[in-house]
């Protein structure tokens, strides 16, 4: 099958490095054009309709997200090419949108190609964009998405919905509002990572829970938390400390 490709990418060597990665690892991927340009990358995607867009974050007149915003519809797998950017990559990892550092590494690009050929043979929806656009315009980080690993694919999840996360082995239940759960693939520690800066904080090694959500915290050697739902969860004591800090 071939993949309709696109290239967002204002450098020609990077355009190069890329069309040799690809021509390399992707023969089944047909580059239908390149583009630096907001405007032209537009129209491009729009007149092409791609399979697979590989994008810049950083172009001559813009950037990518500008790009994403104004595109009527978003059916295609995307891969970012950046630079380190802390705060772009957080993003990334929130909505489970694929990225490649600067410069590209050649298991890093099979990989994110991997990834792509998946979904794009799952016919999986295109909601990790949408997801992604969604957090960068909230300014609350309770108002944002995060995408949930799950056996099947993912779930989009709004972090006001998460009460507590809870370690099964290498697998993480989320347990949410109105009573229900969802299970992810991904271990705790994963999710800690993103979870940290948005309200949340790690009480015990099996457990994290969403602060906005503490009913009470009962002292003791280590302390319990009393959550909305009624739950009852022990804080443990190499992390008391850093739980009261949060508080």
């Amino acid at each position: 099958m071939t993949i309709q490709t696109i290239l967002i990418e204002d450098d020609e060597k990077n355009i190069q490095v890329v069309s040799d990665l690809i021509q390399q690892f992707g023969p089944e991927l047909e580059i239908c054009g390149t583009a630096g340009h907001v405007k032209k990358a537009v129209q491009l995607i729009e007149t092409k309709a791609p399979q697979l867009v590989f994008m810049d974050i950083q172009i001559a007149d813009g950037t990518g997200f500008d790009v994403l915003r104004k595109l009527s519809t978003r059916n295609f797998e995307l891969i970012f090419i950046t630079a380190f950017d802390n705060y772009a990559i957080k993003a990334f990892k929130f909505a489970a949108v694929d990225y490649l550092l600067k410069p590209v590494g050649i298991n890093e690009f099979k990989d994110a190609l991997d990834r792509a050929r998946k979904r794009i043979n799952e016919k999986s929806k295109h909601q990790h964009i949408d997801t992604l656009l969604h957090n960068m315009i909230q300014q609350s980080s309770q108002d944002r998405k995060i995408s949930v690993a799950t056996v099947t694919g993912y779930e989009f999840l709004d972090l006001k919905d998460i009460i507590w996360c809870q370690s099964e082995g290498s697998y993480t239940t989320f347990h949410l509002v109105n009573n229900t759960k969802l299970i992810s693939s991904r271990g705790l520690g994963y999710y800690e990572s993103l979870l940290s800066a948005n309200n949340f904080c790690r009480i015990h090694q099996s457990t994290i829970i969403n602060l906005r959500f503490i009913k009470s915290y009962i002292k003791g050697k280590s302390g319990f938390v009393t959550m909305s739902n009624g739950v009852k969860l022990e804080i443990s004591q190499r992390r008391k400390n850093d739980f009261l800090n949060t508080l």
